[in-house]
């Protein structure tokens, strides 16, 4: 390189410094005027550098860092967003770039196959995206589509992050190592009384963790059950003798979390992933899977969980009873349907309308509508209210080309698949009583999970057939 061009590099490096000190220094100043005494404010700017400066040098370890604290991070990012700006969004606006960068750098070949989830995706993201022009709030669908794109994006960066057979060994161990922090902060909330534990009206204390609300963080504790699970009992995972060993008792721990959040569909989801593997793999296995329940109906506030969903079925004879909250479910799934007009039954009121429209139709009492909006809580009920019968059939079709995809590698690898599908029958089982499609945190590692799954899945399955083919 010649001195001449040393000297332009060096004087454009200068300039460039200049600027960005320029630039950062008035957003500063901006921030400092703003923040007033929410001094946490000031972190959202070197956050966002940091988090740049990240992505830049290195996609790969960017990614790693995303999926180990991902399930960490809400606390912090709800402590210094600035209205409806946070580092939630700019992380969400990263992950959809690393994937059309991985779709456009993956070889062409390499690319092919699982044509039909593929179809699937845009199929859905495209309806996803026509009802922005119908929605009652295009800001609020925005975001929502961009979360719902951000799905799209991990399950694609899932499906190229696999190379090489211990590329998956990697991704799963990591999945898995997210567990940590939520699991020690969820039990030094529970020693020490921290954000980690809410006081719910009429629930008593329920863990949250690092999550905004126990209930999305229940589905994430079956996920990562059914994950570390898998770990434990595929032997190709080398985690080491005194690592499996533990394994049980970790997962025990996780199970002991998932029963502090008090959500029984979790539960239910969690019971059915023990009672599938016996059935389909270990027959032994249903042993415990019936002897468990039993011991756990003996902490009174499993009792209590359990017993509630049977009483204060309706609004009593005053119209002020307090209904159940499968009952308030059921409550809610009906007047939505009722109040729909059949002209919109085809495509929907538009992404996030159901919130929207929520008081409309949602009722406090016997008498009187609800003064705050609220979600379906059901995936299946709320697909059809914003995205009619035709997104419905969308979303049916996106969940279902994966399990296909899946089974057709059921003999060759029989644990993969098993516990890949029993985690979409897990989503499905929590979205019929929750808002599971809008829980960013675990959307993003189940889609990924199925994506390094397919992927290692066909890796595997198209070296055995060159095998097979060189001994004939």
């Amino acid at each position: 390189m010649s001195k001449l061009t040393q000297n332009k590099s060096m004087i454009a490096l200068v300039l460039i410094a200049i600027l960005s000190a320029m630039f950062f220094g008035l957003v500063s100043l901006i921030l400092v005027s703003t923040v007033g005494k929410h001094y946490g404010y000031l972190l959202a700017l070197p956050s966002v550098i940091v988090i740049g400066l990240l992505f830049f040098f290195s996609r790969e370890f960017f990614l790693l860092l995303v999926i180990l604290t991902r399930s960490s991070l809400d606390v912090v990012f709800e402590s210094i967003k600035i209205g409806s700006f946070g580092l939630g969004g700019v992380l969400n606006a990263l992950v959809i770039l690393i994937a059309l960068i991985m779709y456009f750098e993956t070889e062409k070949d390499k690319r092919a196959g699982f044509d039909n989830i593929k179809v699937a995706w845009v199929v859905f993201m495209l309806t996803c995206f026509l009802s922005l022009f119908y929605a009652p709030v295009f800001l609020t669908a925005f975001k929502t589509f961009l979360s719902y794109l951000s799905y799209a994006a991990m399950f694609f960066i899932g499906l190229y992050s696999i190379k090489k057979e211990d590329d998956y060994r990697k991704w799963v161990k990591v999945i898995a190592l997210s567990t940590l922090i939520p699991l020690v902060y969820s039990l030094l909330s529970l020693a020490f009384g921290l954000h980690g534990v809410r006081d719910s009206m009429g629930e008593g204390l329920r863990l949250q963790g690092t999550f905004p609300h126990p209930n999305p963080f229940a589905p994430y504790l079956v996920l990562m059950i059914s994950i570390c699970f898998f770990i434990y009992k595929a032997e190709f995972f080398s985690v080491g003798t005194v690592i499996r060993r533990t394994l049980p008792l970790y997962i025990l721990v996780l199970i002991g979390l998932l029963v502090m959040t008090k959500t029984r569909s979790a539960w239910a989801a969690c019971f059915i992933l023990f009672f599938a593997y016996g059935v389909l793999l270990e027959k032994r296995f249903l042993l415990f899977v019936f002897i468990a329940p039993l011991f756990a109906l003996l902490i009174p506030d499993i009792q209590d969980r359990i017993l509630a969903a049977t009483q204060n079925t309706d609004y009593g004879v005053t119209g002020y009873g307090k209904l159940n909250s499968y009952a308030w479910r059921l409550k809610i799934w009906h007047d939505s349907i009722s109040w729909m007009n059949p002209s919109h039954y085809i495509t929907g009121y538009g992404l996030a309308a159901f919130v929207h429209y929520s008081m409309d139709f949602g009722m406090a009492n016997a008498f009187q509508k609800a003064t705050f909006e609220i979600n379906a809580h059901n995936i299946f009920i709320q697909t059809f209210f914003n995205l009619g019968a035709l997104g419905l059939l969308c979303f049916t079709y996106l969940i279902y080309t994966p399990v296909k995809n899946l089974y057709k590698y059921y003999q060759r690898k029989k644990l993969y698949v098993v516990i890949a599908i029993l985690v979409v029958v897990q989503f499905l089982l929590q979205g019929y009583s929750d808002n599971t499609w809008d829980y960013l945190i675990f959307e993003w590692y189940f889609w990924f999970f199925i994506g390094i799954t397919l992927s290692y899945l066909k890796l595997v399955d198209k070296r055995k057939l060159i095998e097979e083919n060189n001994n004939d």
